[in-house]
């Protein structure tokens, strides 16, 4: 046996086993670090009704309208004003502290109230309360705080344990009342926040063991919690510093058991080996609580320019971090008559940015995976045509782009398909009411595009629907409605819509109009060769409502091409009668009156409907036969005048009569008609 081969296998062997070619993965020493926190001082708002009210640690849950509860009438025996509990407890320790109680309230139609009313915090098994302060029990007229301080002694709690607050008034007697005296405690907007100031266990932070590859690294935070994306979302901001540098760029979300795992790239290490200090800090209320902790980890990086600079996490990433990813709408429409009937054809461009461009890149790069566990609607995918070199790449290659639009396409024409499932369930968006009814669709076509942009990186992608179909002609149609479903987590915000239609010369968009909302905005124009309408909106939530409705006609009186032609006519039958009617009469009047024509032409431009279309022409030609009428007659001119007491004599040749204009004899002058020279002597 030659040892030839041999050979060559061992130095194969011993290339890729040699620390010199790890260019791909490091070394970072270490351990998951629990960094924050056993309690932290935090403000929880009274949210929801007297009878079943929350606590929540986030302003952003306060609503609009402020929740009250209203005593009318001196009040002799206890009563209950309120109970509001915290849905979800964090494990831990809670130290003895002073916890207060800020309960605003309105005295109206009496000089002032007498109250004497307790406070009670149920935390685990313990119960703690506090009654008004002897000398701060008398509540002005108007609005103010009712505060109680509530001394709490340290205790354990679990997963289990309730923490309650009720607030009862015992007694409430009016000062000099009128007759419809009233105290009014209220909570639950920001006109009228009341709050429980405390401290307790609310979540965990954990730095997880850097992971290195090449020469990036990965620092993470997990974010234990009731919670969830919430904290991310609500809390005001969440950051992490290397060696003291904030991190920039948007970091890649993922869930990690009862947490929320978030994930930076860190791309200045100096290569080789190095101690790092890393830094999480999250600030969960304005000027409130802030969470933060520190660790230091030993890494080891190597020069590779193999990296995206973006995390790929071995997990499906999050699709929202609680804010929601920016949402852009960009469409076409047309209508054109054919055989008998009118043709609808769109083309509508849905773009992706933020978490949810990534959560769909990191899902086209799993397609047909047996080994991750994916979502249902990810799994929903087959492998089809995809390679395992192709599968989990970290790059999106052309094979992946064309197996994932042939089978959107695939059931496309049903509402049952998985193009409107994915839409659906991936995507949070109605399919029908952004696209139209699958059923009705004569042709569709699915693009998907990368945007210059192959791999698996926070970078927007844009799904294209082509589509076209036959509507009914001179029925209502909804072209657009609001098409956000409703979900726990926002996926979406700062939605921008944008679309454009146009209809041929003989086809118009009759009685076009947005419904339900002022955001999204429609302009409506018609030109010689057609109708043009663009509807836009940015900034639109994910709850706004609006709908985008007209009516499909190819109907002449409506259609631009014969409702231009029979404005043109008109104003020409118009003007031509008007000038035969002041063919003796003065036209001052009435070229004044011409500006008219303009003003019908930007009422036809801006499409307002025929029947005022016609009523500004009707108008205009009434003024005009009327201004016609009313012009006063033109006189003969003083030349007419002499001319007409001048004597004349006819010419013997041609007998065309000439004016004689002098009184000289013999006189002679030449025929006005033909020329001839004529001799007069008397």
């Amino acid at each position: 046996m030659s040892w030839r081969p041999l050979f060559f296998v061992m130095i194969f062997l011993i290339a890729l086993l040699s620390p010199m070619n790890t260019n791909l993965v490091g070394l970072a020493e270490g351990q998951d670090t629990v960094v924050c926190c056993d309690s932290v001082n935090l403000d929880l708002h009274l949210i929801g009704s007297d009878s079943s009210g929350t606590l929540s640690p986030f302003i952003q849950d306060l609503g609009e309208t402020t929740i009250a509860k209203t005593i009318a009438n001196a009040v002799t025996s206890e009563e209950t004003v309120g109970t509001w509990s915290l849905p979800e407890v964090w494990p831990g320790t809670v130290p003895a502290a002073t916890w207060t109680l800020n309960m605003a309230y309105e005295v109206s139609d009496a000089a002032g109230a007498q109250v004497n009313a307790t406070a009670s915090l149920q935390i685990g098994s313990q119960t703690f309360s506090a009654a008004t302060p002897a000398g701060n029990s008398f509540l002005a007229q108007g609005t103010g705080t009712l505060t109680f301080e509530i001394e709490v002694d340290a205790t354990s709690i679990t997963s289990a344990s309730n923490v309650v607050l009720t607030l009862t008034a015992r007694t409430v007697v009016f000062s000099l009342p009128a007759g419809d005296a009233k105290l009014e405690f209220q909570w639950g907007s920001e006109d009228s926040d009341s709050v429980l100031e405390g401290e307790m266990p609310l979540m965990s932070l954990t730095l997880l063991d850097p992971e290195v590859e090449g020469s990036e690294v990965y620092f993470s935070v997990v974010i234990e919690s009731y919670w969830g994306t919430k904290i991310l979302s609500n809390s005001d901001s969440l950051n992490m510093r290397v060696n003291g540098v904030l991190l920039s760029g948007d970091p890649i979300e993922t869930s990690q058991g009862d947490g929320v795992r978030v994930t930076w790239t860190w791309l200045d290490a100096a290569g080789g080996e190095e101690t790092v200090d890393t830094q999480v800090e999250l600030v969960l209320q304005v000027g409130g609580a802030t969470l933060s902790g520190a660790a230091s980890f030993m890494i080891e990086t190597f020069d590779s320019d193999s990296g995206t600079g973006t995390y790929y996490p071995p997990d499906e990433p999050l699709q929202t971090n609680g804010d929601g990813s920016p949402l852009d709408i960009v469409g076409t429409f047309s209508i054109e008559s054919e055989d008998s009937g009118l043709r609808l054809t769109r083309e509508t461009s849905i773009t992706l940015g933020g978490e949810m461009a990534f959560w769909m890149r990191w899902g086209l790069d799993h397609m047909g995976d047996e080994v991750t566990d994916l979502s249902p609607v990810l799994k929903s995918f087959q492998e089809g045509s995809v390679t395992e070199d192709e599968r989990v790449s970290r790059s999106i290659e052309p094979n992946e782009v064309n197996e994932f639009e042939r089978q959107m396409l695939t059931g496309a024409s049903t509402s049952s398909g998985l193009c409107s499932y994915f839409l659906s369930v991936g995507l949070g968006l109605d399919g029908e009411e952004l696209l139209g009814s699958f059923r009705n669709f004569e042709t569709i076509s699915i693009d998907l595009e990368l945007n210059g942009e192959p791999d698996v990186v926070n970078h927007p992608v844009t799904l294209v629907f082509k589509t076209s179909e036959f509507v009914v002609l001179n029925e209502q149609m909804t072209l657009l409605r609001s098409f956000i479903t409703v979900q726990p987590a926002p996926l979406w915000s700062d939605l921008s819509l944008s679309l454009e239609g146009t209809s041929s010369g003989f086809s118009a968009f009759m009685n076009a109009k947005v419904l339900e909302s002022e955001d999204v905005r429609l302009s409506h124009s018609r030109l010689p060769w057609g109708e043009s309408i663009v509807i836009s909106g940015t900034d639109l939530g994910q709850d706004d409502d609006f709908t985008f409705t007209f009516v499909p006609t190819n109907t002449p009186l409506y259609s631009p091409v014969p409702l231009l032609v029979g404005v043109g006519i008109a104003l020409l039958i118009g003007l031509y009668v008007a000038l035969r009617m002041t063919q003796n009469r003065a036209r001052r009047i009435l070229a004044l009156e011409m500006l008219l024509i303009p003003l019908v032409a930007l009422i036809h431009f801006f499409a307002y409907p025929p029947l005022f279309l016609g009523g500004a022409v009707g108008f205009t030609l009434i003024l005009w036969w009327i201004s016609a009428a009313a012009s006063p007659r033109i006189g003969p001119s003083e030349e007419a005048l002499a001319l007409l007491n001048t004597p004349s004599i006819p010419c013997p040749a041609c007998s065309t009569n000439n004016a004689v204009l002098s009184d000289e004899r013999p006189l002679r002058f030449a025929c006005a008609g033909c020329e001839r020279v004529i001799k007069l002597v008397a």
